[in-house]
């Protein structure tokens, strides 16, 4: 009887320290899972706040200064982005249509250092 009660202790033993060590390598590769999308998301984080430093700097060389620049992304399934830049000034407001579309047009030049990510950029109206 003794004999089967320390082989049971020693089966359940066994079985959690099986456990605990399957828990620490999972917990492993987890972490620098996270870690490696971390660096990604933080790498797309600093293009897209150069981008909008550099349509910033092209909005205030045509004479925006201080404009609003709002810019959400969306990411689909497949890991592709869509950008959709929102860009309000009072002067721009006041600009005719063709006007607008000169300057959109420009913006639209401002090249993004990925490729496969669609930009869809219009001008926020406001009733002032």
């Amino acid at each position: 009887m003794k004999k089967l009660k320390n082989a049971a202790i020693t089966v359940v033993f066994t079985v959690l320290l099986i456990l605990i060590a399957a828990f620490c390598i999972s917990g492993t590769v987890f972490c620098r899972n996270k870690g490696g999308n971390q660096m990604e998301e933080q790498s797309w984080k600093v293009m897209e706040q150069e981008y909008v430093a550099r349509l910033y700097s092209l909005l205030e060389e045509k004479g925006y200064c201080n404009s609003g620049v709002t810019m959400n992304r969306v990411i689909q399934a497949d890991g592709s982005r869509e950008y959709v830049v929102k860009i309000h000034h009072r002067r721009i407001n006041r600009l005719d249509a063709c006007g607008q579309a000169a300057l959109l047009g420009e913006c639209r030049k401002i090249a993004f250092p990925v490729e496969d990510c669609s930009f869809y950029h219009e001008f926020l109206e406001t009733d002032s």
